[in-house]
């Protein structure tokens, strides 16, 4: 089987998976169109025209698999990472290439690599050679119009475009403990038969996802909330090694963007906060030699000596709740995130990352 025909396998199991028979269809031919243009575009600019084809395969799985087209061009390049690994048959090098393409494609007004590029306008031929105007994002006229004249593609200069940004609210504090309080309240178990357990662990692919988060899902639970919240957020943000299903992945997001906060010096936690655990879990409950970071919730109230919280898998017991802490040595350090906060990780440099070698 060449590597073409490998990746088809793969991309395809994850398509049959769509219960709607219309959406199923039109990611067919959105997928292949797209694969069939990169292609063409990278053969015309003297480029290796399979990797470019596979790049095409692969940009929109995470859309695909979770139904959700929010960050997924960078979840979907962590979602291929894991993927293209275990088929183990492309060099670290075009590894690069192709996640690289796919982290990048839904940031058409930037100028990325040549692959990157690529993908981005094969993106948006394949959605004007089917549908014309009606499905192009206004801020990728230009490139559109700079693509049409390259292939000497004959159409009048398109002028507007539809302008598709969020309709939802941006991200509010307030709502986030709104959401992380009506969900802890639920008691949730993570369970198979739980279903608002399998939408919380949804966003991450693998089929091992169940068996690595049960009774670890935590930082799962805070994800799903701030997610339900507005927050615009992939499910690993390079150069961060781990995933935002994990504390740690938080802890150290936090720091980069300058929104951590500790418990002394006069800080005094807000509902909306979130608060990253010191040690809290007891030894017999967790791994050997496990990081600090070892457990998060949200903060609904501050009394005084107290905190009120919504955390999921309550001291690794495998079920949510609300909880009264103690203000003490278990309160490892605050994280604020600013209302109105918008997502720019796809500014980071995706090569320069080497997350593809993990």
């Amino acid at each position: 089987m060449n590597r073409i025909s490998i990746v088809q396998h793969y991309v395809d199991k994850i398509i049959e998976n769509i219960k709607s028979d219309t959406e199923r269809k039109s990611a067919i031919i959105h997928t292949y169109g797209v694969a069939q243009c990169c292609a063409l575009i990278a053969g015309r600019r003297g480029l290796n025209t399979e990797l470019a084809y596979i790049s095409g395969l692969l940009h929109d799985i995470y859309a695909f698999f979770t139904g959700s087209s929010l960050c997924h061009a960078q979840s979907g390049a962590e979602m291929a990472r894991p993927a293209i690994r275990n088929m183990n048959i492309f060099s670290d090098e075009e590894k690069k290439c192709i996640l690289s393409a796919i982290f990048y494609h839904s940031n058409k007004e930037v100028v990325h690599d040549e692959y990157d590029e690529v993908l981005k306008d094969a993106d948006l031929l394949q959605r004007f050679l089917t549908d014309t105007v009606s499905l192009i994002n206004e801020r990728a006229v230009p490139r559109l119009n700079k693509l049409l004249n390259e292939f000497d593609i004959e159409a009048a200069s398109i002028d507007y475009g539809q302008n598709q940004e969020t309709a939802a609210e941006p991200f509010k504090k307030s709502l986030f403990a709104d959401i992380a309080e009506k969900f802890a309240g639920q008691n949730i178990c993570g369970e198979r038969e739980n279903k608002t357990f399998i939408e919380i662990i949804k966003y991450y692919p693998e089929a091992s996802a169940f068996d690595e988060l049960r009774n670890n899902w935590c930082a799962a639970f805070v994800y799903h909330c701030a997610l339900k919240a507005g927050m615009e957020l992939p499910i690993k943000q390079p150069p961060i090694e781990y995933r935002f299903a994990g504390a740690g992945a938080w802890y150290e997001w936090g720091k980069a963007n300058g929104f951590i906060s500790h418990d002394n010096g006069g800080f005094i936690p807000e509902r909306g906060d979130i608060v990253i655990f010191n040690h809290i879990i007891s030894p017999e409950n967790k791994p050997k030699d496990s990081a600090w970071h070892d457990h998060i919730g949200i903060v609904l109230a501050c009394e005084d000596e107290f905190l009120v919280t919504a955390e999921g898998n309550i001291d690794n017991q495998n079920v949510s709740g609300i909880v009264k802490r103690r203000r003490d040595h278990t309160i490892g350090c605050f994280l604020r995130i600013p209302d109105g906060y918008q997502y720019d990780g796809w500014k980071c440099d995706y090569k320069a990352s080497r997350i593809y070698t993990l």
